[in-house]
């Protein structure tokens, strides 16, 4: 993966994918719905969820072809969905209970991610949830010049002044979209203290 990739392959290969398991232990923390940022999409899944659960959801994602497909997905839902088609470093975040970043946040340049990240803490609401993933510098595409990558101690030293609920590092072959790679990933859930 030398260029940026075209997410719309991505889109159609992960539509319909039950949401992922951090997503779901991390809603484990709420007792009703609330207010809730998706931010990188992709196929949607994790959105989906959220609003048959009947959450508020901002969702970005800079894909079209996510935006139209989310889009297609949310009708006769009963949460309250509000797309946002942008790059997450150029998106004004509104305060919420609960963000999920899946495998996306990687994908912001290294000299735009520490003002990313101060967004996304800045948007947490006092006891609200961040769950997500980080690249590690061990992963096939920490190497690319435009992948914001992180150590594990760099990783949880982003996640300080949260209390920590989980934290996970996937260091293994695998698969990519684009064939075999090496995945090393902190996947993560934190809550902001009240």
């Amino acid at each position: 993966m030398e260029k940026r990739p075209d997410w719309a392959p991505f889109v159609e290969h992960t539509n319909h994918r039950p949401a992922r398991a951090v997503h779901l232990k991390a809603l484990e923390g709420f007792d009703a719905p609330g207010r809730a940022l998706d931010l990188g999409f992709g196929a949607g899944n994790e959105s989906v969820d959220l609003l048959d659960r009947g959450w508020d959801l901002t969702a970005v994602d800079s894909t079209p072809k996510a935006i139209d497909n989310l889009r297609e997905r949310a009708e006769g839902r009963p949460g309250r969905l509000t797309l946002i088609e942008a790059r997450l470093a150029d998106v004004p975040l509104p305060t919420v209970d609960y963000i999920y970043a899946g495998y996306s946040l990687f994908f912001t340049e290294p000299e735009r991610f520490d003002g990313l990240w101060a967004s996304i803490r800045a948007a947490l609401a006092p006891g609200g949830v961040f769950a997500g993933h980080l690249l590690g510098d061990r992963d096939t595409w920490a190497e690319l010049p435009w992948i914001s990558r992180h150590t594990e101690e760099r990783a949880r030293e982003l996640l300080d002044g949260l209390d920590l609920v989980w934290f996970e590092v996937e260091d293994a072959d695998g698969q990519a979209l684009g064939g075999p790679k090496h995945w090393h990933v902190h996947e993560f859930i934190a809550r902001r203290p009240r």
